[in-house]
């Protein structure tokens, strides 16, 4: 087997890509107000919670969010690193819940558009595999991404 190419690599490539990729959705679903609180809000349920930092001023609370899939990774890879199917939701919802994709639905449309959603929908069924290269292209472009984010929010990742 070729350095580079064997499981391992591929599943550590993969899990730099979610965990950038993840940290980015969190970070880009919340809003800094003009009091300074860093806020956000569950796609699901609505419910709003307070970015807690730590005295250099990164994120403490990040396990009570999570970057929630609308379509589970699991079973549908085309859409996994999609913007419109991930967004910040709360754990309760995401683990207990199971998404709660009745309410995430309702969300989600509101939050993209009802047109957004039937493109998402499509996208969803089509075949994509990934390969260590595109979990690593996807990783630099994440972290880039949450860099920016975390740039917006007055924070650190």
């Amino acid at each position: 087997m070729k350095i580079g190419t064997s499981a391992s690599h591929k599943k550590r490539a993969e899990a730099n890509a979610v965990k950038w990729f993840n940290k980015f959705i969190c970070l880009r679903d919340l809003e800094k107000l003009p009091s300074g609180e860093i806020k956000g809000n569950c796609i699901s349920c609505g419910e709003e919670w307070e970015a807690i930092l730590y005295s250099d001023k990164s994120i403490m609370n990040g396990k009570k969010w999570h970057a929630g899939h609308y379509w589970k990774s699991d079973r549908h890879e085309s859409v996994r690193f999609n913007e419109w199917n991930v967004n910040g939701q709360n754990s309760y919802c995401n683990r207990y819940k199971s998404g709660d994709e009745a309410n995430y639905e309702v969300g989600l449309i509101k939050k993209i558009s009802e047109e957004k959603f039937e493109e998402l929908k499509f996208l969803k069924n089509q075949i994509k595999k990934n390969s260590i290269i595109d979990y690593e292209i996807i990783a630099k472009e994440y972290k880039e991404k949450a860099k920016i984010e975390a740039e917006r929010l007055g924070i650190k990742i």
